[in-house]
Parts: structure tokens; C-alpha cells; sequence
């Protein structure tokens, strides 16, 4: 408990800046990566503010009740991953629900269930993922790319054979 001062002294400043929405009173950290960099400190609690677009929950519970009706698999719309056949009791009945247009691009507006779409937690992070020069992805587009992408390393394993 050598930094028990110090960690008291943050905690006052946090307490502080709480009370008083100032929380940028909370002292700089010393650096916390050693010479080499391959450790690090983490874990320490950090307030963080952001701003959130409103979503409605009754929309996901719906869009997941529409997915299933005639007793059809909860499946990713691009990759088809299931969760309860990959994960059994613990999967079922899980899947992420994306908007299909990102609603800081649509603005505020009404939101139908075909504006909606179940993923799995990797096509969600890539639908998106942004690179230089891209942006948001539709899952249409996500599941053009996999194709393409898998059309690609099957006609190159055999050359690679060679």
C-alpha cells in the first residue's frame, strides 16, 4: 500500500469532481507501462461521459420474435452463426440487433423492424468497423464482402497447392 495517499487523494478528487461535474480535478496518472511496455496497470475505475441515441427495447425483443416465427433458428442474417446450436442452452435465444442504417446517419426518426437486423457479435463489429475512406457497412454489403472474400481463398488454395 505503498500509493495509499495517492489513491486517497484521487478518490477525494473524484468524489469531488462528482459533486461538482468538474472531473477533470482527477490528478494525472504517472505512467503506468514499465520500460519494455509489455505490462501495464489496468483496472483502476474511470467516469466517462457520452452521449447515447435513444433506442427502444420493445424493437429488439420484437425484431427477435419476428426472426423466430415459424419456429426458425435465431441466426446471423450474414453468416448464419447460431448461437444455440454453437453454445447450446447458454445461446439460445441470443443474437445482437443492428440498425441497419446507423442512426447518426438516419437522424431521428421512426424505426420499423425492417429497418433492423439480427448478427452475431463479429458482422456486427464489422458492419461497423471503418477503415480510411470507408464507413458504416449494411449487412447486405458485410455478406457481398464475405463472399467475395471466400470465392477468393477457394480459388486460391489450389494454386497455393502447386
Amino acid at each position: 500500500m505503498d500509493r495509499e495517499q495517492e489513491m486517497l487523494a484521487a478518490a477525494d478528487a473524484i468524489e469531488e469532481g462528482i459533486g461538482s461535474g468538474q472531473l477533470q480535478l482527477i490528478p494525472p496518472q504517472p505512467d503506468e507501462v514499465d520500460e519494455v511496455g509489455f505490462t501495464a496497470v489496468e483496472g483502476r475505475l474511470l467516469v466517462r461521459r457520452a452521449l447515447a441515441r435513444e433506442r427502444d427495447p420493445k424493437l429488439r425483443r420484437l425484431k427477435i420474435k419476428q426472426a423466430r416465427q415459424g419456429s426458425r433458428p435465431l441466426r446471423c442474417e450474414v453468416c448464419d452463426f447460431d448461437f444455440a446450436r454453437a453454445y447450446g442452452p447458454l445461446g439460445e435465444g441470443y443474437i445482437e440487433v443492428h440498425h441497419v442504417t446507423p442512426l447518426h446517419a438516419s437522424g431521428v426518426r421512426p424505426t420499423k423492424l425492417d429497418d433492423l437486423a439480427c448478427l452475431c457479435a463479429n458482422c456486427h463489429r464489422m458492419c461497423h468497423k471503418t477503415r480510411p475512406g470507408e464507413s458504416w457497412r449494411t449487412p447486405a454489403a458485410l455478406r457481398a464482402l464475405m463472399r467475395a472474400s471466400a470465392s477468393k481463398s477457394t480459388h486460391a488454395a489450389p494454386a497455393a497447392a502447386s
